[in-house]
This record gives structure tokens, C-alpha cells and sequence, in this order.
């Protein structure tokens, strides 16, 4: 013990002793580290850490799938839910749930407020208790039971101020007085943002209210509940997916109408909560672990140098009795004591990480928000030290282990060498964070050009200039279909004649902000047609105006208008896509689709627009009037300006509180917004890749720098004896870039091939460019091998200029 005290008094006085060496170090190495904790942070926050449920490993989400219809996951539908629970035998529990919004009425007021219905069987699933009050009965689930409420603690404590008398007091939803049985615990975070179709919606629930409905009496053909379920103790995924086969199949033969060619899949619920998240947080954790080894390189150059300059130190230690182990002990001491110190600064810089990564994330980033510099970050980092400390630490280790006594001290007499194995073991170092720079150079390059595809894709739509707004109608003034159309109606008339509105309408859905509806239909005169004749199609609910407001053009016929009314002809408007796959060549006017029922003339098509994710390609799309189908209350406001949107905002609320003080309008958004929030994890990835590698080629380009300045410095009398015997400055300028280089293009070489068997891990993040892409490796080995020659040149040159008088006289 008393040998390692004298080691680490000894290692932090020669670090005192040299304030420069040790600033640049622990810069370095906190660089390294803070990165990698700050990153780890989000990917502990997202990925590792488990949902605040009972076992959360044994929760999975179960879908629907048609893989015929290319329907991979589908939500379920209520009577299909109700026979799953009556005949599986892989569940503990097994519960359904929907996202909802409510409206809550206060004082001649109204504010919406997230939340889901669900069924009391799906807290069981969770296995949560509440924080006060009681959870849902299965009373609570049967029709006709009187309404309640679930509240979140949140919600108790925002608009209650944590009332204890909370239980038992009403609440006016949807024009609907509902009794608070329970608020749930502060952790309770229901339900997660589950992954559908790539979309990711972040809606944190207030308020949970029962289904209270005959799940049994319900369409089959209407797909809308997520289901989740408990498995079994011991029981295994396949298995469970197996069984549960098993039992879509036996529907499938008691139902063959709307459960043919239908399945069942289960995933569990923290990969469906992650989604596409999880790899790219990978591949930035693999990122910023290249950043940290390139940090390593660079201190384990500086501490060769100085090990150089302290041979004749080493050697006289050794002189005087010191073994090999106790030289080894006391350098890797030193490199430990480097090693924290550049940890602890690091740790301060991964909680400014933190909270820039949470700010730069988009908003569907699940749990990002709860990243944090938490007990297993803060272990995480002081491994993340202790290995740092090895990894550069070796270097010289290597160096004393090899070099002999008698060596030491020839190779620290007047020639000044380096030694040879010195030498090697640099040009090494300079090779591999060469190497690791081009990989990160490379992955940010494919990104961003990744991230210009994506923003230049035709989206079948005009966002300039256009604004988007939810606008939600009290179930208590306007439960009547009829009220709902002349409500929407006389909103929109109201819109158009603001004097700065060129076009308004509504929809139910906005393009990238929200799920897709999906439906099958037939044609008309088809006789009795099979499951298998139905057409899969996407469709949305809008009002006269929307695509002129949203400056979709219509390619063929009319678009909606007021003929179209609830007693009129039933009419429908189908885009490109839908003709081209379904329609063939026909001429699509006049042909009637059978959908929900219902058979409906083809009036117009419309473009195509890229509704669910910008990546994905147009589907088969069908648009209904709200006017003969107005079963929802909340539609989405499109308003498009002669001005920039948000410059009409204050007329636009004003002419809905002159309609209808009691209207909420909320959610506004400009359409470029939307478009940019649905880019966002991209941009978020492409972001910190660009400055992982930024920071990597700044490090890469300080070490090539250092290298060669040193080497340089070291041999001042070997260039003076050249210079004296006739060498010209160009002759010593070309040997120094020609011998550092040599190093670089090795590395740059590993660096591309790393990059390409890498390709793949990038290849699901990329758009319209593959991850070999030539153009982008040659230009990312240009740009690197330019910055390397800089870095070696500006020493060159001053090597290049020594005068031999004064480089002969060096000792």
C-alpha cells in the first residue's frame, strides 16, 4: 500500500510538473468520456432500462398480421379481442386499450386532455398498484356501468393541486361527468409510444377511463385495439406466437368472411416501444466508441513522448534496483491517475451531453426525456476510465517491457533516435486513429446525404405557408352527426373568408402527424365475395377545400364540394396509387367501390402523398366527406395563408371563439414543422454523427500533428548533418511529409475497408444511397488525407528551414 501512495504522489508531481502534457490529456480523455456516458445515458434511458411495470420482460404486444395483404402488424379488433381471451392459454392476463383525447369542461370551459380507455384487465397485465383510490373493476368495463376515472399524478397535482380528498370527486369529460376512483402512482407512464407503421406518437396520458362496451358485439372488420399481454411464467415467445396461431386459425374457420388469411404475431413490448430507435442508438454508441479509442491514441502518443524524454530517468531508477514490475506499476499509476481525472471531468461534460441530446432529440424519441446522470451512468463512466486508462497505458508499458537498460540508455545518448520499436509503435497509433476517423468521416457522410434525399422526396403536397390545428367538438353540443357536419361546415366557410386565407379545410389525420385509417372494399356487382377478393387501402375522412389547403392537385375529376351532403350521392375520391394497382388502365370515373358497406361512385383522383413516413412510398388511398361519414368530433384544421401561417393564427383562433367559445384549439403546427418533426430522428442521428466525426478528425489532426513535431524536434541534429552535406529544404520537406504519410494512408486504407464491412449496420438508416457508395468514401479519404497532409506539412516546413549551424551545436 505504502508503494502505491509513493506511485501516485510521484505520477501527480510529474504531472503538476508539466501542466501542458497533462491539460491535453485530460481534455482529450474527458472528450472521449463525456461523449460515450452521454450517449450511454440515452441508450440506458431508452433501450436497458425496464418499463416501471411488474416483470416488463413478460409484457408483449400482440397484433393482428395479413401478410398476404402486406399488413405485418395490424391493431385487433374488438370481437376478435373478446374470443382471444376466451380461448388462449398463454396469457396471465391479457388487456386492450386505445389512445384517446378528452375534453375536459371547467367553468363554461373546455381543454383537451391525453389519455386512453382501457380495460380493467389491462392494469392487471401492467401489475401496478395505485397511489391512491382504487384501479378499474371489470364492473367498471361492463355497458351501462356508471362512467369513472383513473388520473395520473401528475394530472392530480397540475389541476388539483394534491387534493387528498381526490377520490370520489367528478369530472366533466366529453360532456360526461365521470367519479375519480384512483390516481396512479408518480412513475406510471401509460401508454408507452408504441411503434406503428415507423410513427412513434409521444402522447403522455392524464386520465384513464374504462371501455364500459360489449366487446363481443363489435365489427370485426374495424381494426382499432392494441392488445397487450402477460405470458405465462417459463413460457417462451415462439411457443406463445404458436399457440396463439392456433387460435386466429380456428377463427379464421368460424368467421371466414373477415378472418381469413388472418393471423396472430406477439413482440415483446420493449422492442416494439423502440422501434427503429434502438439501432440507431447503437450505431451512435459504436460511433462515440471510436471518438474514445481515437482519445486513447492520442494520450497513449503523448505519453510515448514523454516516456522518451524519461528514458534516462527509467534507466537510472532501473540502475539503482527498480525491477520491471515496480517501472510497470508506477507508469500504469500514472496513466490511471490520467485516466480518472479526465473521468471526472468527463462525467461533467456527459450531464451537459445529456441535457443537449434530450433538447437537439426529436419529440417521438421514447424516454429520451428520462435520460439522466443516474447511479449505473455514473459506474458505466468509471468503467469506462478504468479501461481507458489500460488501453493508452499499454503503450508505454509495451515500450518499457521491450527496451532493455543497456538500449535505454544508447538510445538516449547525443544521436537524439528515437529507437525503432518507438518509432513502429507511433506510426501504429497514428495508422489506427486514421482509421477510426475515416470510419466516423464516412458513417456522417452517408448520413447526411441520407437526410438530403429524404428532404427533397416529392410528398404530393405543398407544406409552404400552410398551418395545422386540432379542433375538437364537446360530445355534450354536438353528439348529433348532424350538428358535427354544420359545425365543420360553418368553421371552414368562417376560415375562407378571413381576408388573408387563400384555402381551408379539414381532415381527420394530417399527412405524417397521425395514423392511418384502413379499410377493405370490393366493386360493386361482384356476387357474394370471398375474403379474399377485398382490396386493402388506407383512408381519410376530409372536408371540401382540404386539398387545395393543402396543395394536393387533382389529376382527374372533381374534388368534394357541396353536393356532396349526407342525403346526397355516396362519392369518393381515390389517389394515384390506388388506380394504378387496383383500377389498371380502366377509367376510374364512374366505378363504384363497396367500402364499409356502402357503395360509392369515383368522382376524382387525387396525387399521391406520402402519408405515413417520408421513407415510405405512397399506399392505395381512399378519401370519404366528412359529410357522410362524421363519426368523429376531433378533426385537424388546414389552413394555408397568403402570409406565413403562423402570422393568421390569432384571426383563426378568434373566428372559432366567435363560432364557439368552448372550442379548443390545439396542436398547432406549421406544415414545414410537420415535415421537419418527421425527420427528426434522422436529423438527430446525422447531427451527432457529424460531430462525433468533427471531433475525431479535429483529435485525428492534433495527433498527426504532435507526432510529427516531436519527430521533428527529435531529430534536429540528423537534419542539421543533411543540411551540411548538401541537402536543400525541399529534400527535407519531402522526406518528412513523405515519412508521415505513410502512417496516414495505412490507416486511411484499414479505415475504408472498416468502412466497408461496416456497411451494413448503416444500411437501415440510409435513404437512396448505399452504405459503398463510391463518391462518398473517395470524397471522405480526400478530406481526411488533405487535413493529414496540413497537420504534417506546417512541421515539415519548419523542419525544412532548421539552420545546420544551430541544429549541429543540439544535443
Amino acid at each position: 500500500m505504502e508503494g502505491l501512495w509513493q506511485d501516485l504522489r510521484h505520477g501527480a508531481r510529474l504531472l503538476k510538473r508539466n501542466p501542458g502534457f497533462t491539460a491535453v490529456a485530460i481534455l482529450a480523455l474527458a472528450l472521449g468520456i463525456g461523449a460515450t456516458s452521454a450517449i450511454f445515458s440515452a441508450v440506458n434511458s431508452v433501450l436497458l432500462r425496464p418499463f416501471p411495470y411488474e416483470e416488463p420482460d413478460r409484457l408483449v404486444v400482440v397484433w393482428e398480421q395479413k401478410l398476404e395483404a402486406g399488413l405485418r402488424i395490424m391493431y385487433a379488433s374488438a370481437p376478435n379481442y373478446a374470443d382471444w381471451r376466451e380461448q388462449q392459454q398463454v396469457f396471465s392476463e391479457l388487456g386492450a386499450y386505445r389512445d384517446a383525447r378528452f375534453l375536459l369542461e371547467t367553468e363554461g370551459t373546455s381543454s383537451p386532455v391525453e389519455g386512453a380507455r382501457v380495460t380493467a384487465s389491462t392494469l392487471a397485465t401492467l401489475g401496478v398498484s395505485p397511489a391512491a383510490g382504487r384501479l378499474l373493476s371489470p364492473e367498471d368495463d361492463l355497458p351501462g356501468a356508471a362512467p369513472v376515472a383513473l388520473v395520473s399524478h401528475r394530472f392530480w397535482q397540475s389541476r388539483f393541486g394534491g387534493d387528498p380528498g381526490i377520490v370520489g370527486r367528478a369530472l366533466r369529460l366529453d360532456g360526461v361527468s365521470h367519479t375519480v376512483v384512483g390516481v396512479m402512482p408518480a412513475d406510471f407512464d401509460f401508454p408507452p409510444p408504441i411503434v406503428h407503421e415507423g410513427n412513434a406518437m409521444r402522447r403522455r396520458a392524464e386520465l384513464w377511463v374504462p371501455f364500459a362496451q360489449d366487446f363481443a358485439a363489435g365489427s370485426r372488420g374495424s381494426h382499432n385495439l392494441m392488445v397487450l399481454g402477460r405470458l405465462d411464467a417459463g413460457l417462451d415467445l415462439e411457443r406463445a406466437e404458436a399457440e396463439m396461431r392456433a387460435v386466429a386459425r380456428r377463427l379464421a374457420e368460424r368467421y371466414p368472411d373477415t378472418n381469413q388469411d388472418w393471423s396472430i404475431t406477439l413482440v415483446p413490448l420493449d422492442r416494439q416501444v423502440t422501434g427503429e430507435v434502438r439501432s440507431q442508438l447503437w450505431v451512435l454508441l459504436g460511433a462515440v466508441g471510436f471518438v474514445l479509442l481515437i482519445a486513447c491514441v492520442n494520450v497513449a502518443n503523448l505519453l510515448l513522448a514523454q516516456g522518451t524524454a524519461r528514458r534516462r530517468e527509467l534507466a537510472v531508477r532501473s540502475a539503482l534496483g527498480a525491477g520491471r514490475g515496480r517501472l510497470a506499476r508506477q507508469l500504469f499509476t500514472e496513466s490511471m491517475l490520467l485516466a480518472l481525472m479526465g473521468g471526472a471531468l468527463g462525467l461533467t461534460l456527459a450531464f451537459l451531453g445529456v441535457r443537449a441530446i434530450a433538447a437537439l432529440a426529436p419529440p417521438n424519441v421514447p424516454r429520451l426525456d428520462e435520460a439522466g446522470l443516474d447511479l449505473t451512468v455514473v459506474g458505466f463512466t468509471l468503467a469506462v476510465s478504468v479501461l481507458t486508462g489500460l488501453l493508452f497505458g499499454m503503450a508505454p508499458l509495451l515500450r518499457q517491457r521491450k527496451l532493455a537498460l543497456s538500449e535505454d540508455l544508447r538510445e538516449g545518448g547525443r544521436s537524439g533516435q528515437e529507437g525503432r520499436e518507438g518509432g513502429r509503435l507511433r506510426s501504429f497509433l497514428v495508422a489506427a486513429e486514421v482509421a477510426a476517423s475515416l470510419v466516423l468521416l464516412v458513417g456522417a457522410g452517408l448520413l447526411f446525404q441520407s437526410l438530403l434525399r429524404l428532404r427533397t422526396v416529392d410528398m404530393g403536397l405543398d407544406p409552404a405557408n400552410a398551418l395545422t390545428m386540432r379542433v375538437t367538438l364537446p360530445q355534450g353540443s354536438y353528439g348529433e352527426a348532424g350538428r358535427r357536419v354544420d359545425a365543420f361546415r360553418s368553421l371552414q366557410q368562417r376560415m375562407e373568408e378571413l381576408p388573408a386565407v387563400e384555402a381551408a379545410g379539414f381532415i381527420y389525420d394530417v399527412p405524417l402527424d397521425g395514423d392511418r385509417q384502413g379499410t377493405g372494399f370490393v366493386f360493386e356487382g361482384e356476387a357474394d365475395p370471398t375474403p379474399d377478393m377485398y382490396r386493402l387501402a388506407n383512408f381519410s375522412i376530409v372536408t371540401p377545400g382540404y386539398f387545395q389547403a393543402l396543395g394536393i392537385p387533382l389529376r382527374q375529376g372533381r374534388a368534394f364540394d357541396g353536393r356532396d351532403r349526407s342525403d346526397g350521392e355516396a362519392v369518393i375520391l381515390v389517389n394515384e396509387t390506388l388506380v394504378r394497382q387496383y383500377l389498371s388502365e380502366e377509367d376510374p370515373f364512374g366505378q363504384r367501390l363497396v367500402v364499409h358497406g356502402s357503395p360509392r361512385r369515383v368522382i376524382g383522383v387525387v396525387s399521391d402523398v406520402r402519408h405515413n413516413a417520408v421513407r415510405e412510398e405512397s399506399t392505395p388511398t381512399m378519401y370519404l366527406p366528412y359529410s357522410q361519414m362524421s363519426w368523429s368530433g376531433t378533426m385537424s384544421l388546414v389552413v394555408r395563408s397568403e402570409e406565413r401561417g403562423e402570422a393568421v393564427l390569432s384571426t383563426v383562433r378568434q373566428a372559432v371563439r366567435e363560432f364557439d367559445p368552448a372550442l379548443p384549439v390545439y396542436g398547432v403546427k406549421p406544415m414545414s414543422q410537420v415535415l421537419a418533426d418527421s425527420l427528426g430522428r434522422e436529423r438527430f442521428a446525422t447531427f451527432i454523427m457529424a460531430l462525433f466525426s468533427a471531433v475525431a478528425l479535429l483529435l485525428a489532426a492534433i495527433g498527426i500533428y504532435g507526432v510529427i513535431s516531436y519527430t521533428v524536434s527529435r531529430r534536429t541534429r540528423e537534419t542539421g548533418i543533411r543540411m551540411a552535406l548538401g541537402a536543400e529544404q525541399r529534400d527535407i520537406l519531402r522526406l518528412v511529409v513523405g515519412q508521415g504519410l505513410r502512417p496516414v494512408l495505412l490507416g486511411a486504407t484499414l479505415g475504408l475497408a472498416a468502412a466497408l464491412a461496416l456497411g451494413r449496420t448503416l444500411a437501415g438508416l440510409l435513404y437512396g444511397i448505399r452504405a459503398t457508395d463510391p463518391l462518398t468514401l473517395a470524397g471522405v479519404a480526400a478530406v481526411l488525407l488533405a487535413v493529414a497532409l496540413l497537420a504534417i506539412v506546417v512541421p515539415a516546413r519548419r523542419a525544412s528551414r532548421v539552420d545546420p549551424a544551430v541544429a549541429l551545436r543540439v544535443d
